[in-house]
């Protein structure tokens, strides 16, 4: 078997961040295309224009700047901040790196590290085919970074429709836990398109890895329109949200940012991206229909968005229904996060 000595996954990564003894709190990390910015991926005519972009070219995810914003703050008061870790991983190559830290210098988001795919090298090395193939790479830059965290500190994980990013993470957490470890994993990754070279790394790194259940919410951005019941036969700690005021929600009922932080995000897509109060209100109906968010968080929230003309007058949260709809119980844990159809077979050598 390779060892991750032996061979490298052709990737770009920094890590500004050092953790003290004792560290407690979350990390977030975030995918950047389609899921922190709006970049057109899905031809070669907008992978063409991505590295052409300056940074004021590029477009946010509605409501992703101020929901960033809000986690590096978490639940400190206003004007304060904790600091949160956020990282990016992105599959851009690092010569965009200036362009994509300047844009996030607009936007007012703070990171401590970001992963690139190293485009360039895999073109030198005649791998055409790796360019597209995400799950090895991403697999790869997350089990990294999980090797330089305190091993106690827990991750939010951030991603979109338009990849595979859902089960990606979902792996990385079955391969934390170490319910997707040795053979099994290699042949997992095998099974989904993974290179056998990528595939050994991977399984590699995991290898001496402690074991924890450490990935507490996977947050997947419907950026193309999926239908939500597609993710269903992933874990219930993977929350497929059409727009950032659901994120902002379950986040807020969780515990990683304060209300008013939800009202900046609602506020924010209202002004800026024309999401205006009674779609708002059909975004948390949705999400409470779904069981994604209990109805006690809306109605907490409410008053205070009707004030602020952010929900409709027209609409009254029912509070007398809340029994009804509880907050979504914490996901269970010793269960195998990954669909079963995307797993290999145990019978296989």
């Amino acid at each position: 078997m390779a060892r991750p000595e032996d061979y490298r996954y052709p990737l770009d990564r920094t890590n500004e961040r050092r953790y003290g003894d004792g560290f407690e709190g979350r990390v977030y990390v975030w995918d950047i295309d389609k899921t922190y910015l709006a970049s057109e991926i899905n031809s070669l005519k907008g992978l063409l224009s991505i590295p052409l972009e300056f940074a004021v070219d590029k477009r946010n995810v509605a409501g992703t700047g101020a929901l960033l914003r809000a986690l590096r703050r978490g639940t400190a008061a206003r004007g304060e901040t904790q600091s949160n870790p956020i990282y990016f991983v992105s599959a851009s190559p690092p010569q965009l790196r200036a362009v994509l830290q300047r844009k996030m210098l607009i936007d007012g988001v703070e990171y401590d590290g970001i992963t690139f795919k190293d485009q360039l090298a895999l073109l030198r090395r005649g791998k055409v085919g790796k360019l597209r193939e995400q799950i090895g790479y991403k697999l790869s830059a997350l089990l990294l970074n999980r090797l330089e965290l305190p091993w106690t500190v827990k991750e939010c994980l951030f991603g979109d429709d338009s990849e595979s990013d859902a089960l990606i993470y979902s792996m990385y957490a079955d391969v934390v836990a170490g319910r997707l470890r040795g053979d099994r994993l290699r042949r997992t990754l095998l099974k989904n398109g993974v290179r056998k070279e990528d595939a050994s790394y991977i399984a590699g790194i995991a290898e001496g890895m402690p074991t924890g259940e450490l990935v507490e919410l996977i947050l997947i951005n419907l950026e193309n329109r999926s239908d939500p019941r597609r993710f269903a036969d992933f874990a219930p700690n993977v929350l497929p949200c059409h727009d950032t005021f659901q994120m902002a929600l379950r986040l807020c009922e969780s515990g990683h940012i304060t209300r008013a932080s939800v009202l900046d995000v609602a506020r924010v897509l209202a002004t800026q991206y024309g999401k205006h109060p009674p779609s708002l209100l059909r975004s948390a109906a949705d999400f409470v229909a779904r069981g994604l968010v209990g109805l006690e968080t809306v109605a907490d929230l409410w008053n205070e968005m009707r004030s602020t003309d952010l929900a409709p007058d027209y609409f009254v949260v029912d509070t007398s229904r809340i029994a009804a709809h509880p907050a979504p119980p914490p996901p269970p844990t010793g269960v195998m996060l990954t669909p079963a159809d995307a797993l290999a077979e145990e019978s296989r050598g």
